[in-house]
């Protein structure tokens, strides 16, 4: 079995409920079980809106943006940080979205479907649009990306996808 670099191995085993965004110490926490997406400076709470049937990831977008996995509700939020905290766009991914990684310096969203066991390529944006369905290891629930663009799936085993060489 194939081992992930240190960083991408945390990456893989992170749970996923909090990112940075924007500039200091501004970051968006989702709480899955209240199903709400919180911005907050530190410990103190700026904003919130309600985050889908039930969220599971949130990722980091560029420009202050944050992507919600919603995998009851099988889509993905696309949520405005900068200012008053609002939803943008619901973009459908039946299959039951689970694990999600950005990597922003290629300008992809990598969305696992555990229940079709694939991998969606998205270009982020305010508007995502899909690019490409790779299938996966059984039960894909983890992805990251590496500095070189690998992309690691995690699921029954670990996965890597070279796509640099696709592009």
């Amino acid at each position: 079995m194939t081992s992930a670099p240190p960083g991408v191995e945390a990456a893989l085993s992170a749970p996923g409920t909090e990112t940075p965004v924007g500039a200091g110490t501004r970051r968006a926490v989702l709480r899955p079980r209240e199903r709400v997406l919180e911005i907050r400076e530190g410990d103190r709470l700026v904003d919130s809106a309600p985050a889908g049937a039930g969220p599971t990831r949130v990722v980091r977008g560029e420009r202050g943006l944050a992507y919600v996995v919603d995998t009851a509700g099988d889509g993905l939020l696309v949520f405005d940080t900068t200012g008053e905290l609002r939803i943008l766009r619901r973009y459908p991914l039946p299959g039951a979205p689970y694990g999600a990684a950005t990597d922003l310096r290629n300008g992809r969203l990598w969305v696992t479907l555990t229940a079709r066991n694939q991998l969606v390529e998205l270009a982020t944006s305010a508007r995502p649009r899909r690019l490409n369905r790779y299938p996966t290891v059984r039960q894909p629930d983890a992805v990251a990306v590496d500095s070189r663009g690998r992309v690691y799936v995690a699921g029954d085993e670990l996965q890597v996808l070279d796509l640099r060489l696709s592009r």
